[in-house]
């Protein structure tokens, strides 16, 4: 399920959904709905969050090569934060991507290395919520700087990520997770093997969609 970025409560009496320019998830419900209330709704409209997500990081990625300047926006998880050049020691996120002045000699190089960093964290953690699943067992996880293949499996148990599905929407993330792990069970792509993806991730087509016509939005 998409991450809520931001829930406004208020006296209104429906629920609603906005994307912001960053391509944040910012959901508008009744004072005193539930919680699960609100995830259910969420996960109702997982198509619509994710087409409207992919017009605004289509946008993002067509302003071409970077230049690492204050308000040029980069993507983490699926949101675009904007960046502003500080004089702390390391990269640090916030509702801006602070970006130290000592890095900008090698800019690009130590974004690579943040990044990576934090898909280890973020891929092993889902990797490790997935892997509960009956039959999903892997030993580790690795971090590559692989373009085309996002993930791959080993018969060993190992699985490399890229660590540009840092920049995907944590659904997108999810899917290649768990495309990885069913590898690990079934070598192929045989229709037993998306009957299992589909049976951990009933919408995994938008997931797959998604990829393929947002493969430009994943470098810098």
């Amino acid at each position: 399920m998409h991450r809520i970025d931001k829930l406004i409560r208020s006296k209104r009496k429906t629920l609603a959904l906005e994307i912001g320019s960053n391509a944040e998830l910012i959901v508008r419900a009744p004072l005193r709905m539930l919680d699960e209330e609100i995830f259910n709704f969420v996960e109702l409209k997982e198509t619509w969050i994710l087409r409207k997500k992919e017009a605004v990081l289509n946008r993002i990625a067509q302003r071409g090569v970077k230049k690492f300047v204050d308000d040029e926006e980069y993507l983490f998880l699926g949101k675009a934060y904007p960046l502003v050049i500080t004089e702390e020691k390391e990269i640090k996120l916030s509702d801006y991507l602070h970006f130290p002045r000592r890095y900008l000699d090698s800019p690009k190089e130590h974004l690579i290395k943040w990044y990576k960093q934090e898909a280890l964290t973020v891929l092993t953690r889902r990797s490790e919520y997935f892997a509960e699943v009956p039959g999903l067992k892997y030993r580790s996880v690795k971090v590559t700087g692989a373009k085309k293949r996002l993930g791959s499996c080993g018969p060993n148990g190992n699985i490399n990520y890229s660590w540009r599905l840092i920049v995907t929407p944590q659904s997108v993330i999810d899917y290649v997770v768990v495309h990885e792990l069913c590898h690990l069970e079934i070598k192929n792509h045989s229709q037993r093997f998306w009957n299992k993806v589909k049976t951990i991730l009933p919408d995994y087509k938008e997931q797959r969609r998604w990829l393929r016509k947002n493969r430009a939005a994943l470098d810098i």
